[in-house]
């Protein structure tokens, strides 16, 4: 079966067509045994003391916000 859809996939693929993926993921123990690891991981990879490091520094949130102002020079130049 798989060597039949890799052939329609190689016709379509002549005649200029969109391909479209179907994946079809594994729903077995093995998968669920991942899945649990991953979760287990980031649990106790993760401390709820530290600030987030995604949310800290120059991407952290704006505390301060200043009003907007009218008239302020631009420099520079748009792309040709």
């Amino acid at each position: 079966m798989g060597e039949a859809v890799a052939a329609a996939e190689d016709a379509l693929k002549k005649e200029g067509a969109v391909v479209v993926p179907a994946p079809r993921p594994s729903k077995g123990v093995a998968s669920w045994a991942v899945d649990l690891l991953e979760r287990l991981a980031v649990r106790l990879g993760h401390d709820k003391a530290k600030p987030l490091h995604w949310l800290s520094g120059n991407f952290a949130p704006v505390r301060d916000e200043t009003p907007p102002a009218a008239g302020l020079p631009v420099r520079g130049h748009l792309p040709v």
